[in-house]
């Protein structure tokens, strides 16, 4: 039998967790974003909340695993794909290379639900097992 690292079941209090500014040791998500890690990384999965700051741009880019993201303020675009606004969820399957994110005027923020590893990929790089958005059928 495995251990949980949360135990049984644990309240996480968001507000009371501090934002940390994400930084990406290689360089290509540029400064701008910053995350609320809201459990701990080593369970094998990602839940963290997310704050883009007003116009802030990222790459096209993609991870190994099933994201799942929740808007919870502003508006939070993604090329080839449009604009999700407060409430909208949305869902890429893992290995899915997608447009650019970016962020409103007023910036945004959300929930960030990754199923597994969360790798930040490049695919101008490393080739997305399940392709780019741009040669995908919609």
């Amino acid at each position: 039998m495995t251990t949980n690292p949360l135990g049984q079941m644990q309240v996480i209090h968001v507000d009371d967790q501090p934002w940390v500014e994400y930084e990406d040791e290689t360089g290509f998500i540029p400064p701008g974003a910053a995350v609320k890690p809201l459990i701990d990384p080593e369970t094998g999965h990602t839940f963290m909340l997310t704050r883009f700051a007003p116009d802030y741009k990222a790459p096209s880019h993609w991870h190994p695993s099933d994201t799942i993201y929740v808007i919870t303020q502003g508006e939070f675009s993604v090329e080839g794909e449009g604009t999700y606004r407060p409430g909208d969820v949305r869902w890429v399957q893992g290995g899915t290379a997608y447009g650019s994110e970016s962020a409103g005027p007023e910036g945004c923020e959300f929930y960030i639900v990754s199923l597994g590893p969360f790798d930040v990929n490049d695919p101008a790089s490393d080739t997305p097992p399940r392709g780019d958005w741009r040669s995908l059928e919609r």
